[in-house]
């Protein structure tokens, strides 16, 4: 735009300097003291200079024209971004407390021994669904394929424990231990991928 605007000027400043340059050549060999040339020299300028200006002006209108289009879709493209990636963090966030109850809920359940098929069940439920919707919400990057498989583990280990509950009417501690751990991982994860999400947006606003 800046360098528009310098051809601009050269362009006009050298139209007017051929139309005046052009009429003293032709009829005065030096400044006249008579009125009528002076009005007839206005004339000839307005009449042939009013046209190039013209055409540089609609040159100039269009320019604008198309920066200010330009910087329009600019802005709105940017602002949709930032809606997005708020909406997205919004999600993450809400998946994240989703994640952090359900888990919660589950092992502060005195070891499974209170109400111990629903609690599990929907724990095990939970992830499930989980795998299929929320985790979409999270970029991973080349790690996707191993936090994806954490959490179908914790899902598994879940299982297990259930599973022993169930038919041997006890718990397996060490299983249910390590799917602690687990899911403390993964919820460690979780929140740095969240994040990461928030350093990204704030580096690109400085």
């Amino acid at each position: 735009m800046k360098r528009f605007k310098i051809l601009t000027y050269i362009a006009t400043a050298l139209c007017a300097f051929w139309v005046i340059g052009f009429y003293l050549y032709h009829f005065h060999d030096s400044l006249s003291s008579q009125l009528q040339d002076w009005s007839n020299f206005g004339t000839y300028v307005n009449g042939v200079l009013s046209p190039l200006l013209a055409i540089i002006n609609i040159i100039v209108l269009v320019e604008l024209t198309i920066a200010v289009s330009k910087a329009d879709k600019s802005r709105t493209s940017a602002e949709i971004k930032a809606q997005k990636d708020l909406l997205l963090l919004q999600m993450r966030r809400q998946s994240i407390e989703s994640f952090s109850q359900v888990m919660n809920h589950y092992f502060n359940n005195k070891f499974l021994e209170e109400d111990t098929k629903r609690v599990v069940a929907h724990v095990s439920e939970y992830l499930e669904t989980f795998l299929k919707t929320d985790f979409q919400y999270f970029d991973f990057g080349e790690n996707t394929n191993s936090v994806r498989h954490k959490l179908q583990s914790l899902k598994n280990k879940i299982d297990i424990v259930h599973d022993g509950i169930v038919h041997a009417s006890k718990i397996d501690h060490d299983m249910y231990i390590r799917s602690f751990e687990l899911s403390d991982e993964i919820l460690h994860l979780l929140q740095n991928n969240a994040l990461e999400l928030v350093k990204t947006d704030t580096s690109k606003s400085l």
